[in-house]
């Protein structure tokens, strides 16, 4: 049978004002009966009904966690760190996988809301399909609901935490340029998704800065799904005027692509540098270790919580864009171009 705080009240031979004041820590009780209250509890094993403790307080503890692609381990990471910091302040996170699919995206939202989020945190499928509708989104702003985008969509007032993209690819391939590369590649590029086109601007930027001449159509491999894209970088590496370096767009792109150049001859850093984004634990112990920035993610993650927490204590916050700044890590992977080249 459960206990009810009425039924302790009773055995108690008190109010369940009293026992309700006991069981809360609140003042108002000598210290004889709050510890007599307390044991009575133990002994008849007394546990609160938080359901029906939350529904008087207008408060669910329930946060929600809407990933993109849960196949992707970035996402993993976030929630294992959400779930964490979510504990110790009482809450539970719910998740959800999106697929990158929008229609998937506005379902897991309202199945949240069905379930008494009291806010969420949602990783955009329109980080990966830039042109998807927003209207879901658009509509949460509207009521005031509290959100908070682990991505970037401009124009809306959203609240958004990311890390920053441009400056850091403008910074990665400076940093090529400075080793005295002037032809230099981007493999991977996807204009659908957001931190490529992000990172291909900083790349284009760079270039545009140092007068480089830039040609796409000897410069660029775009992503193709079924991996044709490693074949276009092969044959853009066949050229004479070949780059001698890469900016590649993470460090898996870079893994794969390791095998494809000593297919060529090509020996990195000898005769072509890599750079890439990601800071994959295993980049550093690769050989050669790769080049590559750091995204940061505890920093992000921390962010994300405050900015949700602050929106839930005050919905009428003006929004707020943070972008983190990324760190250069710069390892074997790249160095100066080769004599001649």
């Amino acid at each position: 049978m459960t206990i009810t705080i009425k039924d302790l009240a009773q055995m108690a031979n008190t109010s369940t004002a009293t026992v309700s004041r006991v069981l809360s820590n609140k003042a108002g009780v000598t210290p004889d009966r709050r510890q007599r209250i307390l044991q009575l509890a133990k002994e008849v094993g007394y546990t609160p009904n938080r359901l029906a403790r939350n529904l008087a307080l207008k408060k669910s503890y329930v946060l929600g966690f809407i990933a993109a692609d849960l196949t992707n381990p970035v996402y993993v990471e976030f929630l294992r760190r959400i779930q964490a910091w979510g504990e110790e302040l009482g809450y539970q996170v719910l998740v959800a996988d999106s697929a990158r699919n929008t229609e998937k995206e506005r379902h897991n939202i309202a199945i949240m809301r069905e379930h008494r989020a009291e806010g969420l945190f949602i990783f955009p499928v329109q980080d990966w399909k830039r042109k998807s509708n927003n209207d879901h989104l658009l509509e949460l702003k509207l009521q005031k609901f509290p959100f908070v985008l682990a991505g970037k969509i401009d124009g809306f007032g959203f609240d958004y935490v990311t890390a920053e993209e441009v400056e850091t690819a403008e910074r990665l391939t400076q940093h090529l340029i400075a080793l005295g590369h002037r032809r230099i590649g981007f493999v991977g590029l996807d204009p659908d998704n957001r931190c490529i086109h992000e990172r291909f601007e900083g790349y284009r930027k760079a270039l545009r800065e140092e007068r480089l001449p830039f040609d796409e159509r000897t410069s660029v491999v775009r992503f193709h799904e079924d991996g044709n894209w490693v074949a276009d970088m092969q044959e853009m590496l066949r050229r004479p005027d070949r780059p001698t370096a890469l900016v590649l767009i993470n460090d898996v792109f870079a893994l794969m692509a390791i095998r494809p150049l000593a297919e060529l001859g090509l020996e990195v850093p000898r005769d072509l540098s890599i750079a890439t984004f990601g800071n994959e634990i295993w980049a550093q112990h690769l050989k050669p270790s790769l080049t590559s920035t750091s995204e940061n993610d505890k920093k992000v993650a921390r962010a994300m919580m405050d900015l949700l927490l602050a929106k839930m204590e005050n919905p009428d916050m003006p929004p707020s864009q943070v972008l983190v700044p990324q760190e250069l890590l710069i390892r074997e992977s790249t160095a100066p171009p080769p004599a001649g080249v």
